[in-house]
């Protein structure tokens, strides 16, 4: 028997049988030398099964940029205050702080004008996607809202001379990003632990989102917390990641920005568990009058197939200390996280990074909602209605495909 971990290459062994009979301790005996050499690739200490030494150079890259991805609030916050203990630093960190006081661009629709195509398309945010592998699934084409429109009638204005004389130079025709079609709210489900699929299909190039849904700048919405950080912020707001709060969502929608939201958020990172699909939306509607407020707006359903399985799930009891501690920081913090252990850097059973675990993020067909300011409780919940309704029918139409023996799976909104 040849044992193997699937997330490595396979090493084929063959072994020569003799013919003649031998005593049983002698079979046996030799049978452990057989599956020693067969696991050759897997290195075991204490039951353990490390990574190999020979593991591809490309599979080790997207280890660490998951790796960097996992470790990266810790690391910024360490860069900080290791800048802030040396003087020499000062003159440089003062500004800055001062300089946080006053900047609010991750509240008031800021991310719009910090969003980096440059920075989004690094290399890390490839290797990032691909030790998953995060991919995208688009079920309906989704009209630009920006097209790219050849100018060729433009001219510089010369101060002075222009207003006196009329003197013009006329430029070379140039690409504009001309607004065309309607800005959209893309819903995500499930969160899982950490949203890992969101964040490196929609807030990251690594899947190719602009290549997909070319002219459809979106951004990442994500806890206000997260923006307290030094550095970090800056970090975040590069990729177009910015804060969940109301009042910034609709100063991006009103730059004609898309907004990619995590419908069930933190308590919906409490149902987490490998092969689960229950999800929290019965009652978030937030996102519904977002867009019924802004107009011109269009609701899109996106299932992530495969999130919660990336991460094993400790769950603790209904009345233990640990539960009481997850409702205790969702409640104070306006975040909670659930238990949670998958494999290492160099081990495949514990740690802290997620698994290789294919999850792919559907999109599905636009909801188009009208302008309606202040609208009813019967509106939203129409439209709200209609969301429910396409996600229940995306899940089912693509199911079988990215679930193994899907066939008998159930989209749950338990709450």
């Amino acid at each position: 028997m040849t044992t193997v971990d699937n997330s490595e290459p396979q090493h084929t062994v063959t072994h020569r049988t003799t013919t003649h009979s031998r005593p049983d301790d002698e079979n046996k005996q030799e049978k452990q030398q057989q599956q020693q050499q067969q696991e050759s690739p897997i290195r075991k200490l204490q039951g353990m099964k490390f990574a190999p030494l020979n593991t591809p150079s490309h599979r080790r890259l997207q280890t660490a940029a998951v790796l960097w991805h996992t470790v990266s609030i810790p690391v910024f916050v360490s860069l900080f205050f290791v800048i802030l203990a040396v003087p020499l630093f000062w003159v440089f960190v003062i500004p800055y702080i001062i300089y946080l006081l006053l900047n609010k661009d991750p509240s008031n629709g800021g991310a719009t004008k910090r969003y980096s195509m440059w920075f989004r398309s690094l290399k890390v945010w490839t290797y990032f996607c691909n030790f998953f592998p995060i991919k995208l699934f688009k079920s309906a084409d989704l009209e630009p809202t920006f097209t790219e429109v050849e100018i060729t009638d433009g001219f510089y204005s010369i101060p002075l001379l222009t207003s006196w004389f009329g003197i013009k130079i006329n430029r070379k025709p140039y690409m504009k990003s001309v607004r065309t079609g309607p800005k959209y709210i893309f819903g995500l489900h499930p969160h899982g632990v950490v949203s890992l699929s969101g964040f490196g299909a929609i807030g990251t190039e690594g899947a190719g989102w602009s290549k997909i849904f070319p002219g459809i700048p979106t951004c990442l919405m994500t806890l206000l917390n997260q923006f307290y950080i030094p550095i970090y912020r800056e970090y975040l707001l590069a990729l177009g990641v910015t804060s969940a709060a109301r009042s910034n969502a609709l100063k991006i929608l009103k730059d004609d920005y898309s907004l990619a939201i995590v419908v069930g958020g933190a308590q919906e990172s409490l149902l987490a568990r490998p092969g689960s699909n229950d999800i929290v939306l019965a009652k978030r509607k937030g996102f519904v009058k977002l867009a019924l407020e802004t107009g011109n707006t269009a609701l899109v359903p996106c299932y992530c197939f495969g999130e919660n399985n990336v991460y094993n799930i400790l769950e603790p009891g209904d009345n233990s200390f640990g539960k009481s501690l997850q409702y205790w920081l969702k409640k104070n913090f306006g975040f909670t996280i659930p238990f949670f252990h998958a494999r290492g850097v160099f081990n495949y059973e514990f740690g802290l990074l997620p698994y290789r675990q294919e999850v792919t993020v559907v999109t599905g067909e636009p909801i188009m909602v009208p302008h309606e300011p202040g609208a009813s409780k019967a509106v939203v919940d129409h439209y709200h209605g209609l969301y429910v309704e396409a996600l229940k029918r995306l899940f089912d139409d693509y199911k079988t495909k990215f679930i193994k023996d899907g066939q008998n799976a159930e989209l749950n909104i338990v709450e």
